[in-house]
């Protein structure tokens, strides 16, 4: 019987260069920026069910736990996913995969590791080379894909390939870094690829090759792989994961083993790591404009302009990435869109929470955004899914009064359950025990006035929650 290959998925990064978009809470590759789906979602797409392909395995962050569970269930139901309860960096992401994978299915399991956040066209071609990449490893080895360039990128890093192994394989001569562009152009002119960031190898190959480098890294990792708990579905690894060592897989193993093959790509890729590189992917009308949302568009060219909230208007400009949402706007010049990075850090270095945090804040249950805030008071709309309830609460320094305006509400109030329909409300006093439920089968939206000395989300004490987080 032919082994097939365990798709692991990471999903563990920020996308920082598409801000104000992309941010910590909600990154990129929850997001359906190249099509219906988020990205996180046409990644597991191209795997789920296929031919050679186990069952997926992703790996992100605990703090948007419940957003990965449910755009998982939706594409491929049964997904294993790894929580990480801080942020290490690919080694421990991928680590901890290679571990986990050889604990419960074997070490001679071969993992193809790929990023969740990368737009890829040619599914055939792309499972294709991980078949390649995953039977030139089955007995030692790691490989990795390269993508034939279309342009002398410069925020791509490249490999340089060497003699041939195998039926579709290449050593690799060597890792090189994010050219300048006259190095691109000179790169692609010699042959190297780009380095697409997906690799194959034997789960208990990698861990003795890590360890051989990093033994303390390794032995921690073991340790928290050791003490690895379940939450709600989803596992999370013991505290000694946040004692891993920060650093890139590339930096950590690409970049010291002598080990490493390259499977020649023809499917096309992008990592769509800023504005200008959406740009690229994105269909554009006749002048060159990639745009999203209302946008009015007049005497310009080969703009990238997205409204979220509004309508966005461009007149006499060129080469520009306009991104509007409704508590940021960034106005830039597309070939400077790698220094969004730097602008977010700034913003973060201000203590500006818009560097990170997103209006629209997503639950287990659904969502809330602020839609106004002054002194000793704060209009909230929130929406809960079909089915789902927020937890059985009560505040010490606000009231609330909610106003139903979608749907049906099922609401308790200290002893008493009632329901309330659209146009239908509640008051909720300062230290009431207070709940909200949706029981119907649409969502239920709410207008939330709550009024008080102090109105942060910290002023919630939980009594009980379905979720774990009482």
């Amino acid at each position: 019987m032919t082994q097939t290959v365990k798709p692991v998925i990471l999903s563990g990064g920020t996308g920082t260069r598409l801000w104000p978009v992309s941010r910590e809470g909600m990154a990129k590759q929850l997001l359906p920026l190249t099509g219906e789906r988020t990205m996180l979602q046409d990644t597991l797409a191209r795997v789920a069910g296929a031919e050679g392909f186990g069952m997926p395995m992703v790996v992100g962050s605990h703090a948007v736990r419940f957003m990965l569970r449910e755009q998982a269930e939706k594409v491929a139901p049964g997904t294993k996913i790894l929580l990480e309860p801080a942020r290490r960096d690919t080694m421990a992401a991928v680590l901890l995969a290679a571990l986990t994978v050889a604990a419960d299915e074997g070490p001679e399991t071969v993992l193809a590791v790929m990023p969740s956040d990368h737009m890829i066209r040619g599914e055939g071609a792309f499972r294709t080379a991980i078949l390649t990449a995953a039977r030139a490893v089955r007995d030692a080895g790691i490989a990795v894909i390269g993508v034939t360039p279309t342009e002398p990128a410069t925020g791509y890093g490249y490999i340089r390939p060497g003699a041939a192994t195998g039926a579709g394989t290449r050593a690799v001569a060597a890792f090189v870094e994010k050219p300048d562009a006259g190095r691109a152009r000179q790169l692609i002119a010699d042959g190297c690829l780009w380095n697409a960031g997906i690799f194959c190898f034997r789960a208990g190959w990698l861990v003795e090759a890590l360890a051989a480098l990093r033994p303390d890294d390794v032995a921690r990792m073991q340790d928290a792989v050791a003490e690895m708990r379940a939450d709600l579905g989803m596992f999370i690894p013991g505290r000694a994961f946040e004692e891993v060592s920060q650093i890139s897989f590339d930096h950590a193993f690409m970049e010291h083993t002598a080990d490493a093959q390259v499977v020649e790509a023809t499917f096309s890729w992008s990592d769509v790591g800023d504005w200008n590189a959406l740009w690229s992917v994105a269909d554009k009308d006749a002048d060159g404009n990639a745009l999203t949302g209302d946008v009015v568009a007049r005497d310009a060219r080969d703009n990238l302009v997205r409204a979220d909230s509004r309508t966005v208007c461009v007149l006499g400009v060129e080469g520009l990435a306009v991104v509007e949402t409704a508590d940021a706007i960034l106005v830039a010049p597309r070939d400077r869109a790698q220094d969004v990075k730097g602008l977010v850090e700034g913003l973060k270095a201000e203590g500006r929470p818009v560097a990170t945090e997103h209006l629209r804040v997503h639950r287990p249950w659904g969502w809330y955004q602020t839609m106004d805030l002054g002194e000793r008071f704060r209009v909230k709309r929130i929406v809960v899914s079909p089915g789902a309830k927020l937890s059985l609460q009560r505040h010490h320094h606000r009231a609330e009064h909610w106003v139903v305006v979608r749907g049906t509400a099922e609401v308790t109030l200290d002893d008493t359950i009632s329901i309330l329909h659209e146009n239908e409300s509640v008051y909720l006093p300062i230290g009431s025990v207070h709940r909200l439920a949706n029981p119907g089968k649409i969502p239920v939206e709410i207008i939330e006035v709550q009024t008080g000395t102090y109105l942060e989300e910290d002023d919630i004490e939980r009594i009980s929650d379905e979720f774990g987080r009482a």
